[in-house]
């Protein structure tokens, strides 16, 4: 990760019969959060408007973010809406999202959608980034640019994802908005929990490039199963192991999952 934080602020309002969402004032809140807090000068943001289906993949390459926010429409049949080439309305698919940030393989850690009726993108991606931060239904513009400037006050202030995600729900409920309860964040399981820049700080001082194991299983049953990931590095510093466990149904299994570290 190094030790900045990098924010890719992606915007896209291709509807022209609709009113125009407030992108602007939601990037300019955004950047001036993050240039309050005591951690300002480790977080960096790159903001790009009218954001378009090809244009997706190469700033999340070129850029390499360690959080991606989407500020723009969601439907209710889990997508989000970009521009084709033309700039006309385009429909991405929540399994096309899923599949995009697991071919990133880690890198980005944490997704919040600030756009109505994400929940269904945000249960696609709880299993392939560490933190999912979506909508459970319609939000008003100047809601979700609140929410968005509390989050990330508290992120600059060195808060993790999860006490940034509780504040920003906290500032709606102080406001006395009655869309408090749209937020909503999934998590991975074995999420990194720390802030952000501690475990950017760790990864880059380690000597190792670290171990990332995957395990997908479909239906276990009466199973005792033990994964171990372990990296030697010469008396070095140690790189961390990542596990990350799928599975359909597991029953009546004892399971244990460790990572260690050896010098």
């Amino acid at each position: 990760m190094g030790d900045r934080i990098k924010v890719l602020f992606l915007a896209a309002d291709p509807f022209r019969d609709r009113a125009r969402l407030e992108l602007e004032g939601e990037v300019r809140a955004v950047r001036s959060a993050l240039q309050r807090g005591r951690a300002g000068d480790t977080l960096e943001l790159e903001a790009h408007f009218g954001t378009r289906t090809r244009d997706l993949q190469f700033a999340l390459l070129d850029y390499e973010p360690h959080i991606v926010h989407f500020s723009g429409h969601g439907g209710r049949d889990g997508v989000l809406y970009l521009a084709d080439a033309q700039g006309k309305p385009m429909a991405v698919g929540k399994d096309a999202l899923a599949k995009l940030f697991e071919a990133l393989d880690g890198g980005v850690r944490a997704v919040v959608l600030n756009a109505c009726h994400t929940h269904s993108i945000v249960e696609a991606l709880r299993d392939t980034v560490d933190y999912a931060i979506g909508t459970n239904r319609e939000i008003s513009d100047e809601r979700a640019i609140d929410f968005s400037r509390a989050f990330y006050t508290a992120l600059a202030a060195g808060a993790d994802v999860q006490k940034a995600f509780d504040l920003g729900v906290s500032q709606l409920e102080l406001d006395g908005s009655d869309e408090s309860s749209v937020p909503m964040l999934r998590k991975r399981f074995g999420a990194d929990r720390r802030p952000l820049l501690a475990a950017a700080k760790e990864q880059g001082a380690s000597s190792g490039g670290g171990i990332r194991q995957d395990l997908h299983f479909g239906d276990v049953s009466g199973s005792r199963m033990r994964v171990t990931g372990e990296e030697g590095s010469g008396g070095g510093t140690g790189a961390p192991v990542t596990q990350n466990v799928r599975s359909g149904n597991i029953h009546d299994s004892d399971m244990s999952f460790v990572g260690r570290l050896s010098g």
